[in-house]
């Protein structure tokens, strides 16, 4: 199930056009990549890192109240889970969220099929907001978009925490094209043979500051070999 945010009547911009059909692709690609996706987080030289970013997750959202973004097959959700009181991880596969669900992760986890661009109304109030692994994916012309949604169901003051790769050269998939507006794509191909196109972009701390500004307040980047993670307070 994948729920399109409302717009008001008239014409859809071609931008939003091109963005949304660009979101409906990548969510094809990852719920056909879901029963082999966690094999990405078994890649040797990440292990420090990872380790690293999960007593981070965990050491932020302790003893507070967390909604997920991108949940996936919810590795972050369970580094999350070890502490948070309570979290409710989002994606728009069901198949990933089937996947999640199996990790048994307490009462006090909830999985919900969701939009990120059109989150449904919680019950709850959250201390917390994360999105991993998701940022690279954004098409730059969404990111205000986005951020805005997102910060309407988390509580004034709240913090976002946000994780992805860091570009190395030789290292990451080269890019198979750019568009207009700087959004990098790669080629990625799957065993059944089909082949997707992909938004993945590498923005610099500085790039993460400027596309947090005026929504965020007290953006602080750290950059791990393979990774950035991001930890900012919402403004009030």
């Amino acid at each position: 199930m994948y729920h399109r945010p409302e717009r008001e009547s008239g014409a859809i911009p071609k931008h939003s056009r091109s963005s949304r059909t660009q979101s409906v692709a990548m969510a094809e690609y990852y719920r056909q990549r879901a029963p082999r996706y966690d094999v990405l987080y078994k890649t040797p030289e990440w292990r420090e890192d990872l380790a690293w970013l999960k007593r981070w997750v965990a050491h932020r959202t302790a003893r507070r109240s967390v909604l997920e973004i991108a949940a996936g097959t919810g590795f972050w959700t369970k580094a999350a889970a070890a502490a948070a009181t309570a979290v409710t991880a989002t994606d728009c596969n069901p198949e990933v969220l089937a996947l999640a669900s199996k990790r048994r992760l307490g009462r006090h986890v909830t999985f919900a099929v969701a939009d990120a661009y059109a989150l449904p109304k919680f019950d709850g109030v959250f201390a917390v907001g994360m999105a991993h692994l998701w940022w690279s994916h954004v098409d730059k012309r969404s990111e205000r978009r986005f951020l805005q949604h997102f910060a309407s169901r988390l509580r004034p003051g709240a913090e976002l925490l946000m994780i992805d790769q860091v570009y190395l050269e030789g290292y990451t998939m080269p890019a198979f094209r750019r568009d207009r507006e700087g959004n990098r794509y790669e080629l990625r191909s799957l065993e059944s043979g089909h082949v997707f196109q992909v938004i993945k972009n590498y923005p610099a701390p500085e790039q993460l500051k400027a596309s947090l500004a005026g929504i965020c307040e007290e953006v602080q980047v750290t950059c791990l070999q393979y990774f950035w993670a991001l930890r900012a307070r919402l403004r009030e």
